[in-house]
């Protein structure tokens, strides 16, 4: 048992003690250690693993079933709680009805494969209504009634087979990966399902298996160069001498006017695709004849952050909610060789490898990432700041004759 400064012991499962000595109070003694009754508290402000409905029966595969019916999709894959799908997979399973014999009024048993995307803005002042938006609708009847159709043999399997498509429904976008966010001001959800109805005539009840599943498409550089033009691959002023890179170097806007010749020039390597947990490198050159400028005062002016932004693109909303996902290191400061320069290299680390991606539902909502540089104002030197969008992918480049088969493998890391 504890005790305190004056020896009087103190129970483990109390807060520890305030000691009051006439107008005085003697602080008690913390410790990082939880007491039996303390807990620590942690806050998360997104979500990334939709609700997973139904639960499997089996711990090695994907099994559901009820009184009628087993669903079975396949293996498990670890890291994951229901049936998980790469870009362009196949989802693939079996359902068994038991006992057709039983099931005379029976008349149809129906697929349904279903992806929403919900997207909720909570505005203090305006109604805004919710986007919703269906980017997968495939159904298909696995058996169905009629005169001329004998009844199977029971039990009966039936095979299921549905190629994931590429694009979204009725859309040029991709088809999103699954995701969850919250947040006192937005809610987005992309959740995907898959359901087996059977469907019954007369008064009967009508019988149904449902399953959430994870849609988890890879990317890579290549891959995404292949879908669409790299961003910031035009403009900007480019150096394509340093350390085997091109750069792209953007002149950072100043805060105030500026009369001379102080300024910065930022600059981030060329294409700008970078790969989910691993660091991205950048570059800063600060030019100024402030000679109260230093290595020290440098470092506790500059800034850099790597920030995700939710862009809502809606019919009846247009948004922008944006949160620090990673922070840049900076690995040296040091006098450039003209007069007035110095030279800034460092690089943004923090982020999981393969726990982000940039992807869009167009005119729906969009997650985009972005580099943010920001200098401090230091003497004569105007404070500056400078953004640049870049795409973020879960991988990189695979042997090029294993591309297609890695890319539909699902990439688990997006579940966070």
């Amino acid at each position: 048992m504890d005790s305190t400064s004056s020896g009087e012991p103190v129970d483990p499962a109390s807060p520890p003690p305030y000691i009051f000595t006439g107008s005085t109070v003697t602080l008690p003694s913390y410790s990082a250690e939880l007491r039996p009754q303390e807990q620590t508290l942690q806050s998360q402000p997104r979500q990334r693993r939709p609700s997973n409905g139904a639960a499997s029966i089996s711990a090695s595969e994907y099994v559901y079933c009820n009184k009628y019916m087993t669903l079975n999709l396949g293996r498990k894959i670890y890291g994951t709680d229901i049936p998980s799908y790469g870009r362009n997979s196949i989802i693939t399973g079996t359902l068994t009805v038991s006992d057709f014999n039983h099931q005379s009024h029976l008349n149809i048993l129906a697929l349904k494969i279903t992806g929403k995307v919900i997207v909720v803005v909570s505005h203090p002042s305006i109604p805004i209504p919710p986007e919703r938006r269906t980017v997968l609708f495939h159904t298909e009847n696995l058996w169905s009634a009629s005169e001329s159709t004998p009844r199977p043999e029971s039990p009966q399997t039936f095979s299921i087979s549905f190629p994931l498509p590429t694009y979204a429904r009725g859309s040029s976008s991709v088809l999103p990966p699954s995701f969850s966010s919250y947040s006192s001001s937005i809610e987005l959800d992309v959740r995907y399902s898959l359901a087996v109805e059977m469907t019954r005539q007369g008064i009967h009840r009508n019988q149904s298996i449902n399953t959430g599943f994870y849609y988890l498409p890879r990317s890579s550089p290549t891959h995404l160069l292949e879908v669409q033009v790299a961003p910031g691959s035009a403009g900007g002023k480019t150096d394509e001498e340093t350390e085997g890179l091109r750069w792209k170097m953007v002149e950072a806007n100043l805060d105030r006017p500026n009369s001379g010749q102080d300024g910065s020039v930022l600059g981030l390597p060329l294409p700008l695709i970078f790969v989910s947990g691993i660091p991205i490198p950048f570059r800063a050159s600060i030019i100024s004849l402030d000679l109260g400028l230093s290595e020290r005062t440098i470092r506790a002016a500059l800034k850099v952050q790597l920030i995700q932004s939710t862009l809502i693109n809606g019919v009846a909303s247009r948004f922008r909610f944006q949160s620090i996902v990673a922070t840049g290191d900076i690995w040296k400061v040091e006098r450039g060789t003209g007069s007035g320069i110095w030279d800034v290299t460092g690089s943004i680390s923090g982020l999981r490898r393969g726990a982000e991606m940039s992807w869009k539902l167009m005119n729906v909502v969009e997650i985009q990432y972005s580099v943010q540089i920001t200098l401090a104002s230091v003497g004569s030197l105007p404070g500056s700041r400078w953004e640049e969008v870049i795409q973020l992918v879960t991988d990189e480049d695979p042997d090029e004759f294993a591309l297609d088969e890695a890319l539909e493998r699902p990439a688990v890391g997006l579940l966070g």
